[in-house]
């Protein structure tokens, strides 16, 4: 079979856009466990390359590979993502009922909020419903939930090993704690 390129190349864009999308979170990182410690470091990226190859050259009738596809990711660029992860749908929690809090990990951990609610709602009996808006910053995040629950998440997440991290959550300070201890 003829390498075809720009099949490849759409083929590429639909897999990250299914990730970005599409993808459960928890089940892909035990499938990154077992990757990471069944191939060795220096032939994970040939690994990779290999079941991309396989992928790319298999009938796949469920991937758009004619010129629809490029104009599909293009539209899609374009116009505001459809809401079908699980953190797509951003609640906002009311002040009153609900803590910030502060999470010791962020986007140089390639930390995404559909993790932060997959790790949360793991680890904790937090619903979906009682996390609010997610902030993620370089090196750290933060979370809005649900003030019955906040204590709960420190507990649970305090400690937790996370993509290489042990984890630090707590209380975030408010904006202004800054200029408060400057007096």
């Amino acid at each position: 079979m003829p390498f075809d390129k720009e099949k490849a190349k759409r083929n590429l864009k639909e897999i990250q856009e299914k990730f970005n999308t599409d993808t459960d979170i928890s089940l892909l990182h035990e499938y990154h466990k077992l990757y990471k410690k069944e191939i060795s470091l220096f032939k994970r990226s040939w690994a990779a390359a290999w079941l991309f190859m396989y992928y790319d050259r298999r009938e796949t009738p469920n991937l758009r590979t004619d010129s629809r596809a490029d104009s599909r990711i293009a539209e899609n660029r374009q116009r505001p993502r459809e809401k079908t992860a699980p953190d797509a749908v951003e609640i906002n929690l009311p002040e009153e009922e609900s803590k910030m809090l502060f999470i010791s990990i962020g986007k140089n951990r390639r930390l995404f909020p559909r993790e932060v609610i997959t790790l949360i709602m793991t680890k904790t009996s937090t619903p979906r419903e009682d996390i609010g808006v997610i902030r993620i910053l370089d090196n750290y995040s933060f979370v809005q939930v649900r003030d019955t629950k906040a204590e709960e998440i420190i507990a649970a997440l305090t400690g937790h090993k996370f993509r290489g991290r042990t984890l630090t959550v707590n209380y975030a300070k408010p904006k202004n704690s800054e200029d408060d201890s400057s007096k």
